[in-house]
C-alpha cells in the first residue's frame, strides 16, 4: 500500500466532537474519491487522543470503519503518559507513535500533505 498515489497525514488535538466528526468525513470523503489510491495516516494526541480512547470516545464508530477502509490512526505515547492512559483503553487496531508532534513533522519531511483537524 506504500506505493499509491496520493499519501495523508491529519493531526487531532481537540476533544470537540464536531470536528471529530469532520475528521471522519474528511478521510471518508477521502477514500471515496481516491479509493485504494490514497494513504491516510491520523495522528491523535493532547486531548485529541480522546477520540480513540474507548472510555471516552463518542465517534468510535466512525474510527472503526474508517480504519476497516484502511485508514491508519496513531496515538502519541506522550500524551498517553502524561494523562495516565493505558493500552488497554485505547481502541483495537490503533497504532502507537513515541511523539506525535514527530511524526507529523517527519510525515512532512517525506513529502505528505499536512491536515490540522480543527476548525
Amino acid at each position: 500500500m506504500e506505493n499509491v498515489k496520493h499519501k495523508v497525514v491529519f493531526q487531532l488535538t481537540t476533544d470537540n466532537i464536531d470536528e471529530q466528526n469532520a475528521l471522519i468525513t474528511y478521510v471518508n470523503n477521502l477514500y471515496k474519491h481516491w479509493g485504494a489510491d490514497v494513504l491516510i495516516h491520523v495522528v491523535v494526541h493532547g486531548p485529541g487522543i480522546g477520540m480513540v480512547r474507548k472510555s471516552k470516545t463518542m465517534v468510535g464508530e466512525g474510527v472503526k470503519y474508517a480504519m476497516q477502509i484502511g485508514v491508519k490512526f496513531f496515538a502519541c505515547e506522550n500524551t498517553m503518559q502524561t494523562r495516565k492512559i493505558e493500552k488497554t483503553d485505547i481502541v483495537e487496531g490503533i497504532e502507537y507513535v513515541p511523539s506525535g508532534l514527530v511524526a507529523i513533522i517527519e510525515k512532512q519531511e517525506q513529502g505528505w500533505p499536512y491536515i490540522k483537524c480543527n476548525f
